[in-house]
């Protein structure tokens, strides 16, 4: 008769590795408004992506052959969706971030100036996952970054669901750091009994 010591992969090994989860997460800002507290929009945060890194592959064609190899990385923007609160607190940082960018909203003189150079605007993103507690066994540091697309969301009078502000935040560089998990081994499986 199996039991749950018996899950795994013939050759490789046994138990199954507990997986990260996808609700065990906080962001976190520096910079982000000019310096503005961005804690309402880490309180705010309901979903985020993870960065995505991607090459440019390059063709070297041989006769009637083709090989490969990667050239420039770049990084794809990071989405972000923020529940608007009532008190208006997230959409103030997201607003302070928008005009160190360029002034939207009262800008002195006819013009809407833009900011002179990116280190006036840019902030950094912590990406940090969770171990269900407040360990972190995963952090990405996101540098550079600036909101390259705000949505501030639809209204309907349908669905009395949150309203949310999409944001698209580009960034010049990642860097992921993993470990820290503490508790255990990390195995999902566990608790086996006695045979017989």
């Amino acid at each position: 008769m199996s039991t749950i010591n018996d899950i795994g992969i013939p050759g490789v090994g046994s138990g199954i590795l507990h997986p990260k989860h996808k609700n065990r997460w906080r962001v976190t800002f520096a910079n982000m408004g000019g310096g503005a507290d961005s804690q309402p929009v880490s309180m705010q945060a309901i979903k985020v992506n993870r960065p995505h890194l991607k090459f440019e592959k390059v063709n070297l064609h041989r006769y009637n052959s083709v090989a490969y190899i990667a050239a420039k990385h770049s990084w794809d923007p990071m989405a972000l969706t923020v529940q608007d609160d009532v008190t208006g607190t997230a959409s103030q940082v997201i607003q302070a971030q928008l005009q160190k960018q360029q002034w939207l909203i009262g800008a002195e003189g006819q013009w809407l100036a833009a900011a002179g150079e990116g280190s006036l605007y840019k902030f950094v993103t912590y990406l940090d996952m969770l171990d269900g507690n407040d360990q972190v066994i995963e952090k990405w540091t996101v540098e550079g970054c600036w909101i390259e697309d705000n949505d501030w969301g639809e209204l309907a009078y349908e669905t009395g669901d949150p309203v949310e502000i999409q944001l698209s935040i580009s960034y010049d560089h990642a860097r992921q750091t993993l470990g820290g998990y503490q508790q255990g081994k990390g195995i999902a499986t566990g608790g086996a009994g006695r045979v017989g």
